[in-house]
Parts: structure tokens; sequence; C-alpha cells
């Protein structure tokens, strides 16, 4: 079914970067447990606190990634109502050592005080805490971190650790002059992806004459699983160790998140232990429909059933 043509927002995987680079600096003899220790300082003076469900070593974990769009243009107040067009749930089990990288549509309805709702527009309703609500009653499961990140910060982050080499599969005509967005490439050629570049290459969803996605938001979502694969490559790569220092420091100045300095070192490097073969990528599947000219995503849990196994293999067990 097709989708009301929507202004393009921008959205990341940016917190899986950030568990990677955390197990990397590990290596490097850096300082890093200060760079995490700022971060996690920092992150408890912005905002909302959500305090976080801590976990044994040998339990799952959740990690909600909020990736958050422009908000209002031309805003600098970082805290202007954004909403979080990236909603990436990651999920750990040290047991069956392997994680689990779920997207959620950003289409995906909620209901708030009876309304109807869709879930990127938790983070304006309520902020983290009730994004974070709405994903435990969707999937009944506990989410124990949150953390939010911006554009500019995925810029930075893609800027220190070098291009990422992707193949164009569609051809990209985009021109917004509102949120000076301009993306152009040409299906079938083969580009090396700057901080700018791979922003342009997240967002596009349509063309200006209307071609594009055949499933709009979702088939996004797979470009960016693509991209998301070509960083982790490049955070497997030695090649990445002396740039280690520069991604730290930068890591405070974007990045929001109730994980403690402990917490962060701690699941980074777990994860960042794992073959690539054992990060599995998911997206949550649903009914697209329109309810009061406003198109949805109808969560199935019985089409999810592959995910929620996942996500409950301990319950499960019992």
């Amino acid at each position: 079914m097709g989708r009301i043509k929507k202004r393009h927002r921008f959205r990341n995987f940016i917190l899986v970067v950030l568990t990677l680079i955390i197990c990397l600096g590990l290596a490097t003899g850096t300082s890093l447990y200060n760079y995490m220790l700022k971060l996690s300082n920092q992150s408890s003076n912005q905002g909302e606190k959500v305090k976080p469900k801590t976990v044994s070593k040998d339990e799952p974990v959740n990690i909600l990634a909020m990736g958050v769009d422009i908000g209002v243009v031309g805003s600098e107040d970082k805290d202007n109502l954004k909403r979080t067009d990236t909603i990436v749930l990651i999920n750990y089990n040290p047991k069956l050592e392997e994680a689990n990288v779920i997207s959620i549509p950003r289409d995906t309805l909620i209901e708030v005080n009876n309304k109807y709702k869709k879930i990127n527009e938790a983070n304006v309703i309520g902020g983290p805490a009730f994004l974070i609500d709405a994903v435990e009653n969707m999937l009944n499961i506990k989410v124990n971190y949150y953390g939010k990140v911006d554009y500019a910060g995925f810029r930075k982050i893609i800027d220190i650790i070098g291009p990422v080499e992707v193949k164009i599969n569609n051809k990209m005509d985009y021109d917004d002059s509102t949120q000076n967005l301009h993306i152009h490439f040409k299906k079938g050629e083969t580009v090396q992806l700057d901080g700018k570049k791979a922003e342009e290459f997240f967002r596009w969803r349509k063309n200006n004459d209307g071609t594009g996605l055949a499933d709009g938001d979702l088939g996004r979502i797979e470009n960016q699983h693509l991209f998301m694969n070509k960083v982790i490559d490049k955070f497997k790569s030695p090649a990445i160790i002396p740039k280690i220092p520069s991604i730290m420091s930068s890591l405070p100045n974007y990045i929001d998140t109730n994980m403690s300095a402990q917490d962060m070192v701690r699941n980074g490097y777990a994860i960042m232990k794992l073959d690539k073969a054992k990060i599995n990528m998911y997206t949550l599947k649903g009914d697209a429909e329109y309810i009061s000219g406003i198109s949805y995503l109808i969560y199935d849990e019985k089409k999810n059933k592959d995910v929620l196994m996942k996500l409950h293999y301990e319950t499960a067990k019992k």
C-alpha cells in the first residue's frame, strides 16, 4: 500500500557503531575509561534521565538506539523537539554469544491517551522514557539502556573512520532546499561515502518525480542495514586502531545515554568479540494501513516469531 509523502528525516545506527568503537579502544592503550566516564557524566546532565535496568554479566541485555531527526529547522537548541526516526533495539545474548539488531519502522502504530500515534513521535511526546515504555509494551521485554544521537554525530564519526564504500542500487535524485538536503547518486555506481554523503544515503526514500523505493521506509531500512554491514567491516579492520582517540573524544559531544562507563566498556567489548556472522539484523514486520488518512504500520506478533524467539530465549527455555 502506498504511503503519504513525508519530509525525509535522518536515521542511523550509531549505537551499534558506538559499541564496536568501545571494544576496539581496549586494544589501543588509550584512556578509554576516561572517555566513557566523560560521556556518561555529560549525559547525566542532559534532559530527562532514565534509570538503567542493570543485568548480570550472564543475562541478555537490550539497548535501545535512538537516531533523532533535525527537529525544528534552523534551531540550534540541542533539546528542541526531535522525532526518533531511527529506532533500533540491540539485543545481546551472552549465552548464545550473538547480537540481534532489530529495526523498528518509524510508522509503527502506538496508542497515546486513546489516540493513534506513530512510534517516531514518542520522544517528542514524553522523551526517551516514553519511547522505551512503548517498545517494552509492544515486544514484552525489558529495555536496559538507551543511547540517543543526532545526524551531526553520525556525520562526525563517519568522517573520522574514513569513507564507506557502497554500491548504489537505485537512482537517487532528491532536493529539499528547506533542509539544505541534496541527494544525487546514479544507479549502479560505487561511491565512497563521507559523513555528508552517508547522511544523504541514509535519508533517501524517493525522488522528486515520485519514483523511488517501492517499500518506502522499509526499503530505506534495507539500505541502512547494507551500510551498517560495511561499517562493521571497517571497525573489524586493524586500520581503525589509530583513529580510536579521535572517535572517543568526539562521542561525548553528540550522544546522550544512561549507560555508565562500566556498562559501555562491558557491552561494547562483548559485542565486538563476536564474529560478524553472529550479528543478526531484522526489521519488525506488520501491515500497512491508512487510518483517518494517515499511513501506519500495524505491528503483527505472528509475523515476528523469529525475532520474538531471540528476544525471549531465556523465557522459552523454562
